[in-house]
């Protein structure tokens, strides 16, 4: 989602008068044409029962985190000359890191979903978007969509993997197994929305947080196709066991995730559901294993891969197929309250990788 920065400062100025509507007295000052990309955006002065406030705000044509990083670095030099005039953040849509860098920074933010947090003086306010109506100047980008698609996430997993690596784009090619045309467009949109630098023909990390969380929120939102099956056994590890040794006597490719797949990786973890990504439904062994599909009652979920490279980058652990520690985070991420323990307990693991 992005926007021409000169319609987002009109609807900033609009929307913060709705957001705080008992200020008054307001005076709205904005950057003279042309000015040093040091001075905000807007500058505001209004009045609560005859107290002022002072407001800075600067504008982003879209909600990449290093595009919120280089507003807060305007923003903090705004406060070091005035102290008293609270920074705020404004761009299309924030996601779930570009909010955190704000908050990291005691820094208010506003985006078109509706995304709100102003807090200053006796002025408390923060709300969270729906994703209704949005202005009509908007216009969608595919950026974000290609850079996470299923296919393309193999570049971002890539680079997750091996944070502190310097790549070129021959080393993904070889790496992702994805085409050179598809490694150069999605590498370049990278670059250009901050997750990556290129420097002498080298490409780095720009900085892990961002690109992570960005990937995870893309993950979280999409769908998978799933079937639902009721086994009789023992206790889940057991039935792990049994379906893998069904799956590998028919060689069936497979990898284990979610709970039952942290279980692998993560030896503390409890579940009660195994779910595992396999190559085709049908070739899973409904006879052999007495399955029965289910769409309550169920403990075992087939999960459709969205990309091949599931399957084939799963690690074996006790003599089982499990997705790659990254796929397991992030499908636990999908059920934080169930997964938390085990997500946490793998970022450190890839973290210290």
């Amino acid at each position: 989602m992005y926007a021409a920065e000169s319609k987002m400062i009109a609807w900033v100025k609009t929307e913060l008068k709705l957001a705080m509507p008992f200020l008054d007295n307001w005076h709205v000052k904005p950057a003279p044409k042309g000015a040093a990309s040091v001075i905000p955006d807007m500058l505001i002065d209004a009045n609560l029962s005859g107290k002022p406030y002072s407001f800075c705000i600067e504008v982003k044509r879209s909600g990449y985190p290093q595009q919120i990083r280089d507003a807060v670095m305007v923003l903090e030099n705004v406060r070091k000359e005035r102290p008293d005039c609270y920074p705020i953040v404004a761009a299309p849509q924030l996601g779930s890191q570009a909010k955190s860098i704000c908050d990291d920074h005691a820094m208010g933010y506003l985006d078109t979903a509706g995304n709100v947090k102003i807090a200053t003086g006796g002025i408390i306010i923060e709300k969270s978007g729906n994703n209704g109506s949005r202005p009509d100047f908007l216009k969608n980008e595919a950026q974000t969509q290609s850079v996470f698609s299923p296919r393309a996430s193999r570049i971002t997993k890539c680079l997750l993997n091996e944070p502190r690596r310097a790549w070129t784009q021959k080393d993904i090619v070889a790496k992702t197994g994805l085409s050179k045309g598809m490694v150069s467009r999605i590498v370049h949109r990278m670059i250009s929305s901050g997750y990556l630098i290129e420097a002498k023909d080298k490409l780095t990390l720009s900085n892990y947080e961002d690109l992570l969380s960005a990937w995870v929120e893309a993950g979280i939102k999409s769908k998978e196709t799933a079937r639902h099956f009721y086994i009789w056994s023992q206790n889940p590890k057991q039935l792990m066991a049994l379906i893998a040794q069904q799956l590998d006597r028919k060689k069936v490719k497979y990898a284990f995730t979610r709970e039952a797949g942290a279980s692998l990786r993560a030896p503390f973890s409890t579940f009660e559901i195994v779910a595992l990504y396999i190559e085709s439904f049908n070739d899973f062994p409904v006879a052999q294993l007495s399955a029965q599909q289910a769409d309550k009652g169920f403990n075992v979920v087939l999960l459709e891969p969205r990309d091949e490279a599931i399957i084939m980058h799963a690690q074996t652990r006790n003599g089982m197929k499990v997705a790659d520690d990254l796929q397991l985070y992030i499908d636990l991420m999908k059920n934080p309250l169930r997964g938390q323990k085990q997500a946490e307990h793998l970022l450190s693991v890839i973290r210290k990788k």
